[in-house]
């Protein structure tokens, strides 16, 4: 308790947003948030039991295979950042161990791993470990096991892998524990009123609607279809795209729909067409994240699926287990069609939501600036407004280094970002569920607007104007054939400490005064007018898993209003 408060003590004082708010709230200003029921959407009728005794769960799905066999030897097992051994004579080691990341033990408590593992996993694994895992938590419905994000995941991967082979352990015991975890995402549903309910809720939706489907539960499945219809209008923005600022996160929100869409057609559900709708719009969105070499990883990186798994949706390789491959043949024909049938939005509908794809023939960039100058709330997005990803043809030569880990706060900062800070200030200030609209308004009176050139863009930001003595701050991306300048202006009176950051995955080498960049013997050129310094990072590919990288930053007291030049040259 006493660490807790001392956390608390700490946000306070180390941030004047939150005191201002708390201060006026005192005053009576500020009003908390409206009064919701925790687990109970409104448009969502009550969960009520079944009068005399509810249908039991049937098998509706088709199963093939031979019965399990007990499996011998080691398993080596990819949870989220780390990679497990397990033996077949300790197979609950797989739950039991002391992760030191919760993510890890979720994702082991999800079987998250089963799909991840492609066409080529051995079945009698996952039967003794889903044995183990029954007899040991299948029937006391409490703590992180049973959370409902778990639960719903769990579910649907068992309900996946029973499709391709059979359904593990007792056949009558399974069905009723998938029953079971209908019934306890039901009655914990993540929706935490209209301020603070995130992707969690359809999440939870979709595991209703496939476990529903499943196993004939029709009251589950239209509980899920009905959930996902309606959070698709609070989490999906106008474009299409999911609007809590991550690339990764949209790819895996989008395949949730899909998958959610075909489950929807097999239960013959109403709100089949809806979903397929949804799907569609958020397909459509997608390329517009790409760039040539590759799509940038923007925001926080979900554990529950490494982004190589979506690379069919996003033109990647996918020879390796890449989602679809491990569905039956008709859900991949329909998926493959999907993909390939559904026409891309054009830029200026991205931009809307606050992605801006732009460059010229050979540089081509991809910058996240939230509309209201907020990181979303809820959300993935990082406290780094006006950073940006560039590629110079399929080279990745500046990059968005993505977030490890949930516990990696740094990698959430601006200071890990391609951007700038002022007195180590970040562009934006640090968002709150309880702060409302017009407070956020109040703080940042005016929000971003990216303004096209003929050259390239304009990025003007108003957020650092709550800081005393700084104003407006503007970045300007000037692109030609061999080299991009990126001019930068803050207004404002007084002394303040400048930092402009790039980070990059090429080799580094300080060389008169510049940064000299090599990826596979293609190089580059940055400068500004100070010495760059350099330190080590990690470019994040993956829930817990990166590559070595750098962080080259400018920095110098300098005297507002402060005019700086980068320029990025290809060699």
């Amino acid at each position: 308790m006493t660490s807790a408060l001392i956390r608390k003590a700490r946000h306070v004082l180390g941030d004047p947003v939150l005191r201002r708010w708390l201060l006026r709230r005192m005053v009576g200003l500020e009003k908390a948030p409206p009064a919701f029921t925790p687990g109970a959407p409104p448009y969502l009728r009550a969960a009520v039991p079944e009068a005399g005794h509810p249908a039991p769960p049937v098998w509706t799905k088709p199963e093939s295979g031979k019965s399990f066999e007990p499996p011998d030897g080691n398993i080596t097992i990819d949870l989220p950042g780390v990679s497990v051994n397990v033996s077949a004579n300790e197979p609950g080691s797989l739950f039991d161990r002391d992760y030191r990341d919760l993510e890890t033990t979720l994702g082991a408590h999800r079987f998250a791993w089963v799909p991840l593992a492609g066409p080529d996993i051995d079945p009698n694994w996952v039967a003794a470990l889903w044995g183990y895992w029954v007899e040991k938590y299948g029937t006391n419905r409490s703590g992180w096991p049973w959370h409902a994000y778990t639960a719903a995941e769990r579910a649907v991967n068992i309900i996946d892998f029973s499709e391709r082979f059979r359904l593990p352990g007792n056949r009558e015991e399974t069905l009723h524990i998938l029953a079971g975890h209908a019934e306890a995402i039901r009655n914990k549903l993540e929706y935490f009123g209209e301020h603070y309910t995130s992707n969690h809720l359809s999440n939870n939706a979709r595991g209703l609607l496939r476990i529903g489907v499943a196993l004939g539960l029709e009251n589950y499945a239209n509980d899920g279809a009905q959930i996902l219809a309606a959070e698709a209008g609070r989490i999906f923005g106008r474009s299409g795209l999911l609007n809590e600022g991550s690339s990764h996160y949209h790819l895996l929100v989008t395949r949730n729909y899909i998958d959610a869409w075909l489950a929807a057609n097999h239960g013959n559900l109403e709100q089949a067409p809806l979903l397929g709708d949804i799907a569609e719009r958020a397909v459509a969105a997608i390329s517009g994240l790409c760039l040539p070499g590759g799509m940038p990883l923007i925001g926080d990186i979900s554990p529950d699926a490494p982004p190589a798994y979506f690379a069919a949706m996003t033109g990647g390789d996918t020879d390796g287990p890449a989602w679809p491959c491990n569905m039956n043949e008709e859900y991949r024909e329909t998926v493959a069609g999907l993909l390939s049938r559904i026409a891309p939005i054009s830029p200026d509908r991205l931009a809307e939501d606050g992605w801006h794809r732009f460059g010229n023939e050979r540089w081509q960039a991809l910058a996240y600036v939230s509309p209201d100058g907020w990181p979303p709330m809820p959300g993935h997005g990082h406290q780094d407004l006006g950073s940006f990803e560039l590629h110079d043809g399929d080279a990745k030569v500046i990059v968005d280094p993505g977030r490890g880990t949930y516990a990696d706060a740094e990698y959430a900062a601006a200071a890990f970002h391609n951007g700038l800070t002022v007195s180590g200030s970040e562009p934006a200030p640090v968002n709150r569920p309880y702060y409302d609209d017009a407070f956020r308004r109040r703080v940042v009176r005016v929000t971003p607007a990216l303004e096209r050139t003929r050259t390239g863009r304009i990025l003007h930001v108003y957020g650092f104007s709550r800081l005393s003595g700084v104003g407006k701050f503007e970045r300007q991306w000037r692109f030609e054939d061999s080299k991009l300048e990126i001019r930068d202006r803050v207004e404002g009176r007084g002394t303040k400490r400048i930092d402009r950051r790039y980070v990059t995955s090429a080799d580094v080498e300080v060389e008169d005064g510049c940064a000299k960049l090599n990826i596979a013997g293609r190089r580059w050129r940055l400068c500004a007018d100070c010495q760059p310094n350099i330190k080590p990072a990690t470019k994040w590919t993956a829930y817990g898993l990166g590559q070595p990288s750098h962080v080259i930053t400018f920095s110098g007291m300098e005297k507002l209003p402060f005019e700086g030049t980068t320029v990025l040259e290809r060699l």
